[in-house]
């Protein structure tokens, strides 16, 4: 009955890689898959942590910088914001292209449609640049944080693949035993 509750080592690499083979009685292969998990979950908190700290800072420049509010808007809106020094610039060079003004929803939020790209003024959509290098600065901390949250994806699926590489080596350790 005691046996059912206490997994067996395979069982045990899924859960924390290196775990079954410390149970197994190799140490070293243990303390490998257990440092490499540590690292990769301090590494997956740590690009998290930086990845929710730049985004933080881009959304707080752009209220000081350009007058905008970036809470509670799409991520495409972030990119537009950066991609012009203000909401005119960026409608007029949309209608260059023939694009269409973009519906609301009944919350006053923007409908995204194909070829529907031009945001609506005098809404809570307008932006003003007070310089174009506020606005690079904008935009490197936006490439920042969504770099560092791919480095973070990168973290979590090593340790995805740091509990297959164990799950894998404590089947081979029971089968050379």
């Amino acid at each position: 009955m005691l046996s059912v509750l206490i997994p067996n080592d395979k069982i045990k690499s899924l859960i924390l890689p290196g775990w079954g083979e410390l149970s197994s009685g190799n140490t070293s292969k243990g303390k490998f898959f257990l440092y490499a998990e540590s690292i990769l979950i301090v590494s997956a908190y740590a690009f998290n942590d930086l990845s929710n700290g730049y985004q933080s800072d881009y959304i707080a420049y752009a209220r000081t910088h350009a007058d905008v509010d970036l809470r509670n808007k799409d991520y495409m809106f972030a990119l537009d914001v950066g991609s012009s020094d203000n909401i005119i610039e960026f409608n007029d060079a949309k209608e260059r292209r023939r694009a269409l003004i973009m519906s609301l929803d009944s919350n006053g939020e923007i409908i995204r449609e194909y070829n529907h790209e031009i945001y609506p003024e005098g809404m809570q959509y307008d932006w003003d640049w007070n310089s174009n290098s506020n606005r690079q600065e904008f935009n490197s901390m936006r490439l920042k944080s969504i770099n560092y949250e791919k480095y973070a994806s990168f973290a979590l699926a090593g340790m995805l693949l740091n509990r297959i590489i164990s799950l894998i080596d404590v089947m081979l350790l029971e089968r050379n035993q």
